[in-house]
């Protein structure tokens, strides 16, 4: 009887084993991410401390390389900010990666990588992080050069959050931009901003000349220092671009909203997109947003999550962040604005994007490698970041999205 119990005992723990190691397994299968670091192992102690001690010692960032990727990883420990609280709801994303598009095999004319799949693209060339999201679902995802959960530099990308804010508030009629800047702000009267239209700021066509950012940095009055730059040419006649148009776009949401750009960058914007992580955003000595140069930081899978917002995936809902109006007016281009150099496609500069092409899809690139391209015809994200080497030369995600858009493997 004795050995009967011992026996059936034995069974039972065995079978509860068994489970308990099958609960274990499925739990590694369902959380594990599938994205790739390629072993990427951060900054070692000794880098970290020669980064600082030169800036200490007064050292520029801007050297390219390994410092200033450092710079772009850890913007918190060298430039003042503000911070913008996660969403209390992040948006799950999906996992599926797709093999054709890890094989994709990028353009041969490349200045550097050509030929190569994207896979070994990303790992070769000045890649900090990549992310392909389709209908929703994560199909590409690799980290060469930094880790997923870092807040990256965005740089100007930070622009098209400056037009989205705007939009919101004209979707809500409360901003007209068709009306020249002045008519909002009368210290602008007689200065080169007076009769600029905002959508010609929104386009990058103000006519006014690029500024010192140094300027603003420091300014104790933004729109009185704005009030001395000057008009070189009548607005929307050519794209020209200026980190003072989006300055002053940030100044006139604060003005409308009754809220600090970043306050409703949170709610209006963050908050909204479920957002998974908390973004840092550069300030002034005042407190301004620096939204025109070093803007916001923050992890590429929530920058993806915003560019969803303008795909039918994230738009579902039945009041989205992101009005079939406002995808209207960014394709609604003005045709005075092409700013291509290749004869055979046109893109246009509309609502702070750096291209919008003639099938819908619009882009936004910045300083050093980054980039948000979306397709909202083909439901596809592609949100890059980077980092120029010593020599100067940076990746060309930008052109490879382009391609990848075209390819045919994001048809609907």
């Amino acid at each position: 009887m004795k050995n009967s119990i011992l026996i059936l005992l034995t069974i039972v723990l065995f079978i509860a084993c068994k489970d308990e190691q099958k609960k274990h397994a499925d739990t590694i299968n369902i959380t594990s991410p599938k994205y790739e670091t390629y072993n990427y192992v951060g900054f070692t102690k000794e880098e970290i401390y020669g980064f600082h001690k030169r800036i200490y010692e007064g050292g520029n960032w801007t050297e390219y390389g390994d410092l200033e990727r450092y710079y772009y990883l850890n913007f918190s420990e060298i430039k003042e900010h503000s911070r913008i609280l996660r969403s209390d709801v992040p948006k799950i994303l999906e996992e599926t990666p797709r093999d054709d598009i890890k094989n994709f095999i990028t353009p041969t004319d490349l200045k550097k990588g050509g030929g190569l799949s994207l896979n070994d693209y990303v790992q070769q060339v000045e890649v900090n992080g990549l992310i392909i999201i389709h209908k929703g679902k994560i199909v590409f995802e690799g980290y060469p050069r930094m880790f997923p959960a870092d807040l990256h530099i965005n740089m100007i990308i930070t622009q098209v959050f400056v037009s989205t804010s705007i939009a919101i508030l004209e979707d809500n009629h409360l901003i007209d931009t068709n009306q020249p800047i002045d008519y909002y702000f009368d210290a602008l009267k007689g200065s080169g901003w007076e009769g600029v239209p905002v959508i010609d700021i929104l386009s990058m066509s103000s006519g006014i000349d690029r500024v010192p950012l140094e300027n603003y940095e420091v300014s104790f009055d933004p729109i009185k220092d704005l009030a001395t730059a000057k008009s070189s040419k009548p607005s929307g006649t050519e794209h020209q671009f200026s980190n003072a148009d989006a300055m002053i776009l940030t100044l006139l949401v604060e003005k409308i909203s009754g809220r600090t750009f970043r306050d409703f960058v949170a709610q209006e914007i963050w908050k909204k997109i479920g957002a998974e992580s908390s973004a840092l955003l550069g300030i002034n000595k005042n407190g301004t947003s620096i939204s025109y140069a070093d803007g916001m930081s923050t992890t590429l899978r929530d920058l993806a999550r915003f560019g969803l917002a303008f795909t039918p995936s994230g738009r579902k809902s039945a009041n989205p962040m992101i009005s079939d109006a406002h995808l209207f007016k960014i394709r609604d281009v003005n045709k005075n604005l092409n700013k291509s150099k290749d004869p055979e496609e046109k893109k246009y500069s509309s609502y702070q994007w750096g291209a919008v092409y003639e099938d819908g899809d619009f882009y936004k690139g910045a300083h050093g490698g980054q980039g948000l391209y979306v397709s909202p015809s083909k439901d596809l994200v592609i949100a890059f970041y980077g980092t120029s080497n010593t020599d100067r030369q940076r990746n060309q995600l930008d052109v490879i999205s382009r391609k990848l858009s075209k390819s045919g493997l994001f048809d609907l």
